[in-house]
């Protein structure tokens, strides 16, 4: 694996006013209300730690775009070519985006907005960063490794986890890598040296299927979504005791959870509805309609509000949550 320093060109992009439609009560870095920011073709988005800003794949043109979520108004675009995903560390200072067809992670300096670095790995299908920011994780789906990166001196290291990882997330003190060939989790240590693993529920009808996972900050609750048998799995970690099933729409695809682990969002890319869970009582407590398939989510700093992606509509939503 290599790290390799890499600059873009500015692009001398107007900036865009966004029209911010105002109806109920929002959220921490947004202000009050639900809105509605025009934006070209978004996909994937993650929120800075502050909810201040929010950084938008765009989908047609290869860029990763900035928007105030106070002001409305994009910061000049970095040039991020078939990105699938984004991942941002924990003080705002770097942004992830991996391309699978590129089998690259584009590192973004959020200071400048410009590559910093470009971080080669065979198929990249996730990175997660370490809570304290020390590192980075790339999990290769068809290498079956994941590249640890040091964040301080850029060394990478490939380690090997297992057959056709599908998603990696950091918490505490380890690292969860979902391996979809065998339907297990490893659990590996922050060096990337595995150290255990979790037994998901057998499925001869879905073995090899993506796996999504999340974990509570306190790595006492696991959950992993099986899309395909539209099931979500709440796992104890430490003993692969399942602790509850739950039903997934159809078309699920994407797990998220909230900063503080208390809730998790399940997305379908067929539904309109986000389906929230309580992951303390292993229970689907309500749905926020969108109105749109959603590309990404991400739920704000204040856990007030969802902000979402919908592709169908050339827009960002922030929904607040019910309740």
């Amino acid at each position: 694996m290599t790290r390799r320093p890499s600059s873009v060109a500015a692009q001398g992009l107007a900036v865009v006013a966004v029209l911010l439609v105002l109806t109920v009560s929002g959220c921490t870095g947004v202000g009050s209300g639900d809105r509605t920011f025009d934006i070209h073709s978004p996909g994937d988005l993650v929120l800075s730690p502050d909810g201040g800003l929010v950084y938008v794949v765009d989908q047609a043109d290869g860029v990763v775009r900035a928007l105030d979520t106070t002001s409305g108004r994009e910061r000049l675009p970095v040039d991020a070519p078939f990105t699938d995903s984004l991942a941002i560390d924990h003080r705002g200072a770097r942004l992830f985006a991996f391309s699978r067809s590129a089998g690259a992670v584009t590192e973004i300096d959020l200071r400048s907005m410009a590559v910093s670095a470009r971080i080669s790995a065979d198929d990249p299908v996730a990175v997660a960063v370490a809570p304290d920011d020390s590192r980075a994780y790339v999990a290769s789906g068809r290498g079956g490794s994941l590249t640890v990166v040091d964040l301080v001196s850029g060394r990478a290291v490939a380690r090997p986890v297992g057959a056709s990882p599908s998603d990696v997330v950091a918490a505490g003190a380890h690292v969860y890598v979902a391996l979809s060939a065998g339907r297990t989790i490893a659990v590996l240590t922050p060096d990337g040296v595995v150290a255990g693993q979790v037994r998901l529920p057998p499925s001869a009808v879905t073995r090899g299927n993506p796996i999504k996972v999340g974990v509570t900050p306190d790595e006492s609750t696991l959950l992993a979504l099986d899309a395909v048998r539209r099931e979500l799995y709440v796992i104890d970690p430490r003993s692969s005791r399942l602790l509850a099933t739950l039903g997934a729409a159809e078309g699920a695809s994407q797990l998220r959870m909230s900063a503080d682990g208390a809730r998790a969002y399940v997305v379908g890319t067929t539904a309109t509805d986000i389906a929230e869970i309580d992951v303390r009582g292993r229970v689907r407590v309500t749905t926020v309609p969108l109105g749109c398939g959603p590309g990404g989510i991400a739920e704000t700093p204040d856990g007030r509000a969802l902000v979402a992606t919908c592709p169908g509509r050339d827009a960002v939503l922030v929904r607040a949550r019910p309740g």
